[in-house]
């Protein structure tokens, strides 16, 4: 081989390699990590040992792939300039710093603290942050569209969302494969059109959050419809004046292994929902329905449910007016036996009713607390498994959620 021969061989090489980089995701052969803290200026570089000031200055710029860490502190701002990734491999992350305390507090009169707008704004990661919207005057978290498009493929992982005046995390209609993971997310909204969190979208994933002292705690709803296939699971949703949990307008939405209690109703499934799945929730003491089927909710299955010790003395513990409902494996009026619920510890004690009295789901292969199901001879009642061994539910990693 001459040396001309060697030479277009290797740009051969060259070409290939660049190609294949490109096929797999190429920007994170470029990733990079930027730093943001309260002693820095935005006239660094944003590296760790100069950082920026600002987290706005730091997400700017930002490309698929890349991090942004914000080290300790109270940073009066809001954010709708985060660039967006191209896929849950290459997304962008906007991260707490390993160990450290963030909270973004904008100042009066900004809209909210988080605002995704528009198309671009897509496989974004934000993650550990206190969003704290106390002088906003919207919602706390805004996912929503422009002329563009809608943003979609939003995940809030570790938060604490609190004091909007609105929602906390309002989704609008055609969002979709939101995901929420292990958020604490309480006294948001001044009236009943408030939620803690306000899903109008579709493929959405709440999991392992505590939703509490909102005017409404979770609702999936456009009075429109088109509110598909939404997940709550491993939720606890409790103390919210108006509502704990609705399903509705639309179809394949599911609620499986949630606590549910203290709110005015417990899980609601009404509005023109079809085909909801309500399986294993525990609804305790809700000041009217524990669980409740509207007569415009069609085809939802509803099993192995505790519900018990709601208002009129359990008399609607479980209300159903919807056509085409399976009803079956729910225990209903009867005391459960949980180890403590007056401080709300859900779990079942020896001798319980709803012990191995469940039916075989497959799509509820463990229990709140993450134990595989069944731990004996059938599946228990309720979002506990009797007898496992295993701590309350940790956070969960994320994971790209598929269709159901």
């Amino acid at each position: 081989m001459d040396r001309s021969q060697y030479f277009q061989r290797f740009s051969y090489f060259l070409c290939g390699v660049a190609l294949a980089g490109n096929l797999l995701g190429g920007a994170l052969v470029d990733a990079a990590t930027r730093y943001t803290a309260t002693m820095g200026s935005d006239t660094n570089p944003g590296t760790e040992a100069s950082p920026f000031r600002t987290v706005k200055k730091g997400v700017s710029g930002l490309k698929p792939g890349d991090t942004l860490y914000v080290k300790s502190g109270t940073y009066a701002e809001g954010l709708d300039n985060i660039p967006g990734g191209s896929s849950w491999s290459v997304p962008v992350t906007i991260a707490v710093y390993p160990g450290d305390s963030v909270t973004l507090k904008p100042p009066a009169g900004t809209a909210r603290v988080l605002h995704f707008q528009g198309a671009a704004k897509q496989y974004i990661s934000i993650e550990g942050f206190t969003l704290d919207a106390a002088n906003v005057t919207y919602d706390a978290v805004k996912i929503t569209s422009s002329s563009s498009g809608i943003a979609h493929h939003i995940r809030l992982r570790n938060c604490e969302v609190r004091n909007a005046p609105q929602s906390g995390i309002l989704v609008s209609l055609g969002s979709q494969y939101n995901e929420f993971f292990n958020l604490n997310v309480h006294d948001n909204g001044s009236s009943s059109f408030h939620a803690g969190l306000y899903i109008q979208g579709s493929y959405t994933v709440l999991e392992s959050s505590a939703v509490y002292d909102n005017q409404g705690g979770v609702q999936f709803w456009y009075d429109g419809g088109g509110v598909h296939h939404n997940v709550a699971r491993n939720n606890k949703i409790y103390d919210n004046p108006f509502y704990g949990l609705v399903l509705a307008k639309g179809q394949g939405n599911i609620a499986y292994n949630n606590l549910i209690w203290g709110n005015k109703d417990g899980l609601k499934v009404m509005g023109g929902s079809d085909g909801a799945l309500v399986y294993n929730n525990t609804v305790y003491a809700n000041r009217s329905y524990g669980i409740s089927i509207g007569s415009n909710s069609y085809n939802t299955q509803v099993v192995n449910n505790i519900t018990y010790k709601h208002a009129f003395n359990g008399a609607y513990d479980l209300y159903d007016g919807g056509p085409g409902t399976v009803l079956a494996n729910n225990l209903v009026k009867q005391d459960p036996k949980f180890v403590n619920a007056t401080a709300q510890d859900f779990r079942l004690q020896v001798g319980s009713p709803a012990i191995d009295q469940g039916q075989t789901l497959g799509l509820v292969t463990t229990d709140y607390a993450g134990a595989p199901r069944p731990q004996a001879n059938a599946y228990d009642i309720g979002a506990y498994e009797y007898g496992a061994i295993s701590q309350l539910a940790q956070p969960i990693q994320p994971r790209v959620i598929a269709p159901y």
